[in-house]
Order: structure tokens, then C-alpha cells, then sequence
């Protein structure tokens, strides 16, 4: 009897090892799967930041966006003289009522933009061409437009950090966001009054040429920088056979005449070449 007894308390004992042990097992399986819900709800959670973060700008360009910028500023007169006619839709349209608007004498532009938006972003290159034939830029930067709009990351150049020196035509410009949406620089004073009067329906870009005459929206082609880089887009324009050499080159000559007409013609030598005096035929006096 004694010997049963013990046989009993042994195989309890055992019993109670093993449910000991199992017991253990259980707990531990339950702690990984814990953890395992645990890491997974981290991981779900840190993706969804990462994809809902905005999309970091591309490559503003480096070199190529400098090698661009610095043949856009010197296209020779002869590219200007071989574009195709200029079209209606390009020319600056006469403001009823308007006052000239110059500074130190010289007619002002006032150009409006974003650097998220696509069409200020193909505009750039026109106005940057344009406005190189009277005077000099520093500090134009080079990024491209919103990834989530229409023709999304078009290499162009920025204004932000912008400064012009000409002895012939005064210019001011305000980036009011960046390529994510996000505020820049406020149109205020008479800027803002001009910019309310002109344009109603607040588009951009929108251009005032020495305050009489404007341009609403672009004047070149979007399908025509579709998917391109900084050099292919300056290759394109300095071809005037290309789709890019055939809207751009037209609509910059067309910004040159309407300067030309109201700085008195100066420089005299980018006035009277034959790309200008052609598009001057079309300038709404």
C-alpha cells in the first residue's frame, strides 16, 4: 500500500511538471504572438506614413539644369530669327483701362506663378529666354513641378531667389508656393490689386507686360515637354524645326516685341531683327 502510494505521488508530481511545462509553452506562444501583432500593426502604421508623406522633389537637374539655364540665356539671334510665326493665342492681351506701370523709366513685368504648377513651369522657359535678350539673371534655381498634377515633374527653373538687371525693362516676380503646395511668397500692395482686377479667375502663370497688356495661362505647348529632360527640352528649343523650338521660340520673340514696344525699342539691335518684327506685327496696340 505504502509503495502505491508513493507510485502515485511520483506520477503526480510528473503530471504536474508536464502541466507546468505546457502551461509555460502556452504563455510563450501567446507573448510571440503578441509581438507578432504588435509588429506587424508598427510596420502598417509606418507605411502608411511613408506613402502618405509627399513625394520628395526629383533631381532638380545639377548640372544639366545649369547647362540648360545658361544656353536658354544665350539662344543666338539667329535661332530667334529662323522661328515659326508667332500665333494669336500667344500675344499679350491689351488691358481695358490700364495704366503703364514703370520703374526708374522702365516698363515693368510682373510675372505670378507657383512652383508646383505645370504651366508656370513650361512658361518659365519663354519668359527666362525672353527676358535674357535685355538684361541678366542670378539666382534662378532649378526644380520641377508637382509629381500630382497634370505633366508631372517638367524640369523648369525657379524665380524664388531671382534677381534681373537690365537698363531697358524692370521685372518682379512671386513664386506664392512650392512644388508641394505649400506657401512661398505673398502677392500684396498693387501687385495683389492688379493681379484681383486683370484676373479674375486667379489663373496662373499670369504676366503683366508694363502693366497695359497680360497673358493668362501658358503660351506654349505642354504636350511638347512631356516626359523630357532639362536637355532634351534646351536641345528642343534650340532646334526651330522641333515641336519645342516651334511653340517656345514664337512666343518668346512675341514677349520681346511686346517689350520692345514699350521701352522704346531698346536694345535696338534685338528690336529690329527679324524674329521681333515679325511678331511685332501682331502686338495688340
Amino acid at each position: 500500500m505504502a509503495k502505491s502510494s508513493r507510485a502515485a505521488a511520483t506520477e503526480r508530481a510528473a503530471q504536474m511538471r508536464a502541466e507546468a511545462v505546457r502551461k509555460d509553452r502556452q504563455r510563450k506562444q501567446v507573448i510571440a504572438a503578441v509581438v507578432a501583432v504588435v509588429v506587424i500593426i508598427i510596420a502598417v502604421a509606418v507605411g502608411s506614413v511613408i506613402a502618405n508623406r509627399p513625394a520628395p522633389a526629383p533631381a532638380a537637374g545639377g548640372n544639366a539644369g545649369a547647362a540648360a539655364l545658361s544656353k536658354l540665356t544665350t539662344i543666338p539671334a539667329a535661332t530667334f530669327d529662323a522661328a515659326a510665326a508667332p500665333t494669336a493665342e500667344q500675344v499679350p492681351v491689351k488691358l481695358a483701362g490700364a495704366s503703364e506701370i514703370k520703374v526708374d523709366g522702365k516698363p515693368r513685368v510682373l510675372y505670378v506663378g507657383a512652383e508646383f504648377c505645370p504651366f508656370c513651369a513650361i512658361e518659365r522657359w519663354a519668359l527666362i529666354a525672353a527676358l535674357s535678350r535685355f538684361g541678366s539673371f542670378e539666382g534662378i534655381t532649378e526644380t520641377t513641378s508637382s509629381s500630382a498634377d497634370t505633366l508631372p515633374d517638367t524640369p523648369t527653373f525657379s524665380f524664388l531667389k531671382a534677381k534681373y538687371t537690365s537698363d531697358t525693362v524692370a521685372f518682379t516676380s512671386v513664386e506664392t508656393q512650392d512644388r508641394d503646395g505649400k506657401p512661398l511668397q505673398t502677392l500684396e500692395g498693387e501687385n495683389a490689386a492688379l493681379f484681383q482686377k486683370y484676373n479674375t479667375q486667379g489663373s496662373i502663370p499670369w504676366i503683366s507686360w508694363g502693366g497695359t497688356h497680360a497673358t493668362s495661362g501658358a503660351t506654349v505647348k505642354g504636350q511638347a515637354f512631356e516626359g523630357k529632360t532639362y536637355e532634351q527640352i534646351i536641345t528642343g528649343i534650340l532646334d526651330p524645326s522641333s515641336e519645342l523650338g516651334k511653340s517656345v521660340l514664337p512666343a518668346a520673340n512675341v514677349m520681346t516685341a511686346q517689350l520692345c514696344d514699350q521701352n522704346g525699342g531698346k536694345p535696338t539691335n534685338v528690336c529690329t531683327s527679324a524674329g521681333v518684327l515679325a511678331a511685332s506685327a501682331l502686338l495688340k496696340k
